[in-house]
């Protein structure tokens, strides 16, 4: 018994170190297997800082000559595929998650300067937010290998987040001039007072122009599956387009206090992007 149990701890450690691009003797690298061991490490990275991921995501960013990697990485025993609720029946939403085990959590800690919070059990996931993460993923992944940006931050590492009235984007991404741009994925319209909102919190974010705005993000991009969603939010920000502004009276109950309109320089600063499969 003790026997098997050991020969299953070797080939694991072995796993590892073919997934890892690493061989015996030292742990000296091969050259051709150099970029793999790097695919390998930023894709458990990817998982740490996103708290889980799809095999499809993880293995398009190994690129299409390196397909596979997931599965590679769940056989070394560092990534953990569970099967979704939904089990890819529902369109947009994986048929398994990935996440870190124990040793894919320890490997990534062993080389990253800044540590993250991480959840380990994949079943406190909140299914019912999936489609949401998985659209942010991909159209995060998509924006790298298209070199469009250079780097972007997930909800949790964006600790920052403070003020009224400004909301917390999906996702922040670094344009390679050094420039910022707020992800907001949306996958089902807004209407009334969480429409008109959502559209204060935008320009709020965007420019100090705005009463009371304060300017976090060069630019916002919503980014969503859905034509007609797109359309309609495209029309809710055209300049002149009329939004309301809403407090709570003395009952707490929300009124619309003023009407506002949507100014001139939100045009430019606002990018549309369409995910299709």
């Amino acid at each position: 018994m003790q026997g098997n149990t050991e020969n299953r701890t070797s080939k694991a450690r072995a796993a590892r170190r073919t997934a890892l691009g690493e061989v015996e003797g030292g742990g000296e690298r091969i050259s051709p297997r150099q970029r793999g061991e790097q695919k390998a490490r930023e894709a458990l990275d990817w998982v740490y800082r996103w708290g889980w991921s799809s095999p499809s995501v993880v293995d398009g960013l190994a690129g299409t000559a390196r397909r596979g990697l997931a599965a590679r990485l769940a056989r070394a025993k560092l990534l953990r595929s569970t099967r979704t609720d939904s089990g890819g029946a529902q369109k947009g939403v994986p048929a398994s998650i990935l996440t870190l085990t124990g040793d894919g959590l320890a490997e990534v800690e062993k080389f990253r300067e800044d540590l993250l919070p991480y959840e380990l059990d994949p079943y406190r996931i909140r299914q019912d937010q999936l489609r949401h993460y998985q659209l942010a993923q991909s159209a995060t992944a998509k924006a790298l290998s298209e070199k469009k940006i250079s780097g972007f931050q997930t909800e949790k590492e964006m600790a920052e987040f403070s003020g009224s009235n400004i909301k917390q984007p999906d996702i922040a991404w670094w344009l390679p001039n050094g420039q910022s741009v707020a992800v907001e994925v949306e996958l089902s319209a807004k209407w009334g007072r969480d429409l008109d909102h959502f559209i204060l919190s935008c320009l709020l974010s965007l420019s100090p122009e705005e009463k009371g705005g304060k300017h976090r993000y060069d630019y916002i991009a919503l980014v969503t599956d859905s034509p007609a969603i797109l359309k309609r939010y495209k029309a809710a920000f055209e300049p002149g387009a009329a939004y309301g502004v809403w407090q709570k009276d003395e009952r707490s109950r929300w009124e619309k206090s003023e009407t506002r309109k949507v100014p001139e320089g939100a045009k430019g600063k606002m990018l549309w992007r369409l995910i299709t499969d």
